[in-house]
């Protein structure tokens, strides 16, 4: 967390949709803090609405839509993007949220709680159990209440047992469907559930205001948000967010098709 950052003289009212809008001097401090950490980067489809071409997101309320936009809803805990659930090569090693405007109301808190911490709330036979047996992720359409997979199924607790890699995922709920995370085992299946109360009791609970900077280890923590009322009159809760891909890039070898020993640093993973 980084206090004190300057930001723009001017910053414009919190917009309501994308818009033909720039905050130079936010947009600098975002993407050159994170440049010290790895490459930002942006994500396309999902991620690429209300993103200004998708380096940079801004997070504002919109009342009504789903997604993690959603003021009236909490946004429970998650990893953003994990590979496990998508099958993906690579997932977020972290990402940045700096806030041009905060809440005026300071209600809106961005909730951060490490895996340690997670682990340490739960028994050993809670852990074990996510170690064993997957969850998945259930969408339930309304009103049918067809339901259909989201993702695939994952194993919520992974890695060295004094310092493990915890999953846990969340969809925003939609006026078209809701979801739930469930296991074949009931003992997984609560075990999960436990993890995100503790994650809820254990976490740290932060108050983004202009000029403060949260940087998230998105391998070693979880976060989520709470429920907060906009006032939708320009003077909202504003976040500008990038990821970072913490390994970074290789020099290429002069000579041939090996790289160099040469490699971007990577502070974030360590």
């Amino acid at each position: 967390m980084v206090s004190g950052l300057p930001i723009d003289v001017e910053v414009p009212p919190t917009p309501k949709l994308p818009g033909d809008f720039r905050l130079p001097v936010c947009e600098s401090w975002l993407l050159g803090v994170a440049q010290v950490l790895g490459v930002p980067y942006g994500m396309l489809g999902f991620y690429t609405s209300n993103a200004r071409g998708g380096l940079i997101r801004d997070l504002v309320p919109k009342p009504g839509l789903g997604g993690i936009n959603n003021p009236h809803i909490d946004l429970s805990f998650h990893r953003d993007v994990p590979a496990v659930v998508n099958k993906a090569t690579s997932e977020p090693d972290g990402f940045l949220l700096l806030a041009a405007r905060g809440d005026p109301n300071h209600r809106a808190l961005t909730l951060v709680c490490s895996n340690r911490e997670i682990a340490a709330g739960l028994s050993p036979q809670e852990l074990l159990a996510l170690r064993r047996h997957q969850v998945r992720t259930e969408c339930v359409r309304s009103p049918s209440g067809a339901v259909s997979p989201y993702g695939f199924p994952f194993y919520a607790v992974e890695g060295p047992e004094d310092d493990p890699k915890i999953t846990l995922f969340y969809i925003p709920d939609h006026r078209e469907f809701s979801h739930r995370v469930v296991s074949d085992d009931p003992e997984a299946e609560a075990a999960y559930h436990r993890a995100v109360a503790v994650a809820r009791e254990r976490c740290d609970e932060v108050d983004l205001q202009a000029g403060d900077l949260l940087v998230l280890n998105n391998a070693r923590c979880n976060h989520a948000r709470t429920a907060f009322a906009p006032s939708l009159d320009g003077t909202d809760r504003w976040l500008l967010k990038t990821f970072v891909n913490a390994t970074g890039w290789q020099r290429p070898s002069q000579l041939g098709g090996d790289v160099s020993e040469l490699k971007w640093p990577s502070p974030l993973l360590k």
